[in-house]
């Protein structure tokens, strides 16, 4: 083989497969799983960023949940016009100019199966459906 064979080495290669080059079905389904990868890779940067805010003993109660409140949105699909808010007894987090729109995820907060406060989780602007409203079926997992 000449120098010159070494350097076609892998330039003949494609990177996706043929379908998936021109547009395809499977250049479809590649693009699908890429999205959904990313989105399952946000939730987990979510579930994560917020288990090592609540593990940090020296934070007050109060400031965890508004560390935790200011980190929700980054784990939805649309980051940028999503806004949380926590709401614990009489103690209330959220983010800055959280409303409630008609695009809103709620999850109860439970203390000893006694109803102690409430997550909520809102677009300020309409997006495409999904599996409960413009909200991810994940999403929903993330606030339960």
């Amino acid at each position: 083989m000449s120098p010159d064979s070494y350097n076609q080495i892998g330039k003949e290669t494609p990177a996706k497969p043929p379908e998936a080059r021109k547009g395809g079905a499977a250049g479809k389904s590649i693009d699908k799983l890429l999205t959904d990868l990313k989105e399952r890779a946000k939730e987990l940067n979510c579930l994560y960023e917020v288990e090592e805010i609540m593990s940090d003993p020296a934070l007050p109660f109060e400031e965890i949940l508004r560390k935790i409140v200011a980190r929700l949105p980054a784990g939805w699909q649309y980051p940028e016009v999503c806004q949380a808010r926590i709401i614990y007894e009489d103690f209330v987090a959220e983010t800055d100019g959280y409303r409630e729109t008609p695009w809103v995820q709620h999850a109860e907060i439970l203390l000893q199966d006694e109803v102690v406060g409430r997550i909520s989780v809102c677009y300020t602007e309409e997006r495409p459906p999904a599996d409960e409203g413009p909200f991810l079926k994940e999403e929903r997992k993330l606030i339960n």
